[in-house]
């Protein structure tokens, strides 16, 4: 598993708290929320150029299941891996990283389509006339046109050495390929606006690389719903899923299945924002009770919608009832005798925590609910309930009862 990615096919990436985002495609290339145009990228190796979008050898995954989207694209000898990132400051943008992990050079083509109009200064892309792309350093060679024809120079071996020349296109529909040669073993870095009054001047070595990115997104999800699985996929999917579901929150027009999950998940800063935008007939379908999942189901959704594996997975884990709190609902043989937390998992009465242990093949129960609520545990034993707050007990075999 990948991670999920979002609805539409793509992986969000942006900041909390922020209005800038951007998409990227199941091949890497980035579509800014609030613009029209959208950056692509191609690879001109020794063989042939390399399109992303139409080669099978293309890998895409989340690092560390976090909104930080690595596409690894096969070439002679090694891979075209280009990392994208989001970060708050200076201004909001996207970094992108285009690692040469082979032992030859590469030219790389950063590709920008549905512009009105692309101009450089210096190091400095203007599209549609606002500061937009700020590369390393200004293109070896370029083609502008229509997007058609860009490809057709630039697979040719026609791209112009020079100055770069305006291009506009009152439609829309403007294109310019920007190349720039990448030796073996080093990294390319390109910065993306994510507001559409594009950015201020800076450098982008200057800029935190992904490996921060990924920090900081897991200290954010230090917070809400909490899980700790013995299947390492899963884990990373509902990781990646959370902090999606976080992004998605902030985006207009973000549907009840993503603010329902940020309700299950515990995110209620989130989730109140996000339920103003929804008309009564979402909010009825984000407030209705969700049924037990079985895990095969959950696993089935780990590489698709991050809103419904939540959905799934919170199901699978707390599902409450008229008259009590069930944990694990259902349990899988493969987990007899791993380990398994959960903490801070929101209902109507409050918060609940649980741990499981195992002594020999007897799983051991810890619990912490609210006064008052009936705890069962029905995948684990299912004779077995309690009102009592806290505490530990040792139940029969799994499913016993």
């Amino acid at each position: 598993m990948s991670g999920a990615p979002s609805s539409d096919g793509g992986h969000l990436v942006g900041v909390l708290g922020g209005s800038g985002h951007a998409r990227v495609s199941p091949w890497g290339r980035v579509d800014p929320g609030h613009v029209s145009w959208n950056l692509d990228w191609w690879i001109g190796a020794d063989d042939r150029w390399h399109t992303p979008a139409s080669e099978a050898a293309v890998r895409q995954s989340l690092v560390e299941g976090m909104p930080v989207v690595r596409t690894a694209m096969r070439i002679p000898a090694g891979d075209a891996v280009h990392q994208v990132a989001a970060l708050p400051d200076p201004d909001e943008l996207a970094i992108i990283d285009v690692t040469n992990d082979s032992p030859g050079a590469f030219v790389l083509a950063l590709v920008i389509r549905d512009a009105a109009s692309v101009e450089i200064d210096g190091a400095t892309v203007y599209i549609d006339g606002r500061p937009a792309l700020r590369p390393l350093r200004a293109p070896s060679r370029w083609a502008t046109g229509l997007p058609d024809v860009v490809q057709s120079v630039v697979i040719n071996g026609d791209a112009i050495d020079g100055a770069f020349v305006p291009v506009s296109d009152p439609r829309g529909q403007a294109a310019a390929a920007l190349l720039f040669p990448v030796s073996h073993r080093t990294t390319f870095r390109c910065a993306v606006a994510l507001d559409a009054r594009g950015m201020r001047g800076l450098d982008p070595v200057t800029l935190p690389a992904p490996e921060s990115v990924v920090r900081g997104w897991r200290a954010q999800l230090g917070r809400g719903m909490r899980v700790e699985l013995p299947e390492a996929a899963l884990q990373d999917a509902i990781d990646g899923a959370r902090a999606q579901v976080l992004l998605e929150g902030q985006v207009p027009g973000a549907g009840p299945d993503v603010v329902a999950a940020l309700e299950d998940w515990g995110f209620d800063a989130e989730a109140s924002a996000a339920w103003g935008g929804l008309n009564r007939r979402e909010r009825k379908q984000a407030g209705g009770r969700r049924d037990p999942s079985d895990w095969e189901g959950v696993r089935d959704l780990a590489a698709g919608d991050p809103a419904r594996l939540l959905l799934a997975a919170r199901a699978a884990i707390v599902h409450e009832t008229r008259d009590a709190v069930e944990l694990f609902p259902a349990f899988p043989e493969e987990w007899r005798g791993a380990s398994l937390d959960v903490r801070e998992a929101p209902t109507r009465q409050g918060l609940v925590s649980c741990s499981v242990r195992w002594h020999g093949d007897r799983p051991a129960l810890l619990w912490d609910a609210p006064a008052g609520v009936t705890v069962r545990a029905p995948g684990l034993d299912r004779s077995w309930s309690t009102d009592q707050a806290t505490g530990e007990t040792l139940l029969g075999t799994v499913g016993a009862g």
